[in-house]
């Protein structure tokens, strides 16, 4: 590992506490195991990942600082000890990876592209690819609703289940823009149903990238205006079956993160707020829309179905800004 960063005993109860893990399934070397059990565990901790750490960019709009840190020490503070916390690409990936490495799977990280409007942008993605047997899986936990649910066989054009009717599939072509068409990336695509046409998502490469890299391209997606995590907030988390949601104008009993022990089942919807939409989706069908009026009701969105607990101050942060709701 060569200095690379790797996650204590302690460190790793603290993740593994942090998404619902059952203590009978806390293991810290998966490396003389065998290749079944590895997919089947990486499949379970996917899953875990998934349903309890959101892709989320909080932090560019409620914080002073707006600075998005992806030192993987840093990110046991932000996520693993601060409740309902995760991060946007170069966060949860860094930390799924570090946890990775950390229990002995062979593991490296790649940087993407995403398509925008059709277009691909700059570098500025990242995900995982985990080797077992020979097999090589992407694994991605930073791309939001639209993200692989399993650990996804890099092989082309192999069609695999997403949430619902959904698909996802890879396909190994050359990416539009590029003048050398002998040179070949591997592009994510997904497909509402069987009916629909595949829409590209992200490309990535097979070559290794590094920490410094990442943390050169950790600069554009947080401080430049055009990037979509400075214009909008946003906030996904997937659910699990057995998991329940009331609308959020539904007087409640129960704090709905108190559900939060049933993650880790079969991946079944998505929760997405985005701005001041507030959405749950089911296999594909919307369960409960709403539009959020004011900065309370979005917090409490935030505290109640993602578990934050934003302090006084990080509140008081977006007040004047351009992404701040009205004041109730």
């Amino acid at each position: 590992m060569s200095g690379r960063t790797t996650y204590t005993k302690a460190q790793l109860d603290q993740y593994f506490t942090r998404v619902n893990l059952p203590p009978s399934q806390w293991l810290y070397d998966v490396s003389k195991q065998g290749g079944s059990f590895q997919k089947s565990h990486l499949e379970l901790l996917l899953r875990h990942q998934l349903t309890s750490v959101p892709f989320e960019n909080v932090t560019l709009h409620y914080s002073t600082h707006r600075v998005i840190n992806i030192n993987a020490k840093h990110l046991v503070d932000k996520i693993l000890r601060q409740p309902g916390r995760g991060g946007y690409c170069m966060e949860n990936n860094t930390l799924f990876h570090t946890v990775l490495l950390s229990l002995g799977f062979d593991v490296y990280l790649v940087g993407g592209r995403v398509f925008e409007n059709g277009r691909l942008a700059g570098l500025a993605h990242c995900l995982n690819i985990v080797t077992i047997d020979g097999e090589r899986y992407a694994v991605d936990v930073g791309y939001g609703p639209n993200e692989p649910i399993q650990p996804l066989k890099v092989i082309d054009r192999e069609i695999q289940p997403h949430v619902g009717p959904a698909s996802v599939r890879l396909r190994f072509d050359a990416v539009p823009g590029g003048l050398k068409r002998d040179q070949k990336l591997w592009i994510y695509e997904l497909r509402q149903n069987d009916d629909s046409e595949w829409v590209p998502c992200y490309c990535f490469t097979e070559m290794e990238f590094l920490p410094e890299d990442f943390s050169v391209m950790n600069y554009w997606p947080q401080k430049d205006p055009r990037s979509i995590f400075v214009q909008k907030l946003l906030c996904v988390r997937f659910t699990s079956e057995g998991q329940t949601f009331a609308n959020p104008d539904e007087t409640q009993s129960k704090d709905p993160w108190s559900n939060a022990a049933t993650t880790g089942g079969e991946i079944n919807g998505t929760l997405i707020l985005v701005g001041d939409s507030f959405k749950w989706r089911v296999n594909g069908v919307k369960v409960f829309e709403k539009q959020l009026s004011s900065e309370e009701e979005r917090i409490r969105v935030l505290e109640r179905y993602f578990g934050m607990e934003l302090t006084e101050s990080e509140k008081e942060a977006i007040k004047g800004t351009a992404t701040a709701l009205p004041l109730s």
